[in-house]
């Protein structure tokens, strides 16, 4: 299917496919550039906004300022159109960059969570398992269909897919 149609036809589809054989949740499978969306024309240039800044850290006043509304006024009218605050969509439209970062690069958890503006790896990982349901490390094992050991470390023997007996 990568060959004929793409990269990101394939990971969708691997997402939407993929079934893990312990699972406890759907959330890591959800597609959300999948899920239908009403028009909120202030709440759309303001989450354009916020992923345009996405790896800055986040601020109220300055948010509130690019918009020329108080920052009441910003929380008011976001909700209203969204149901969500601006950190709240800043935390979900992060996981998403990290969600597409794990399955297509190998950049560490911690290079990761820098570049989608998280200062602390700790409070990251908090994030991610929130909202996915399993930490970051753990969803790109499981996204690769990579096996792990008891510890959680992938089995050596099982790097390339085979066994080696």
């Amino acid at each position: 299917m990568r060959e004929s149609l793409g990269d990101d036809i394939a990971r969708a589809t691997a997402r939407i496919a993929l079934v893990a054989e312990n699972r406890t949740s759907q959330a890591p499978y959800i597609v959300d550039s999948m899920l239908p969306a009403e028009r909120a024309p202030f709440a759309d240039d303001v989450g354009a906004w916020l992923v345009e800044h996405l790896a800055e850290p986040y601020d109220l006043n300055r948010l509130a300022g690019a918009f020329h509304v108080s920052t009441r006024t910003m929380l008011r009218r976001f909700g209203a159109e969204t149901g969500q605050t601006p950190l709240g969509f800043l935390g979900r439209a992060r996981v998403r960059v990290a969600r597409n970062l794990l399955e297509t690069t190998d950049l560490s958890v911690g290079r990761i969570a820098e570049r989608v503006g998280s200062r602390d790896s700790g409070t990251f990982r908090r994030l991610f398992v929130n909202q996915v349901g399993v930490g970051p490390a753990e969803y790109r094992r499981q996204f690769r269909g990579e096996k792990t050991t008891k510890g959680g470390d992938i089995d050596p023997s099982l790097q390339d897919g085979r066994r080696a007996d």
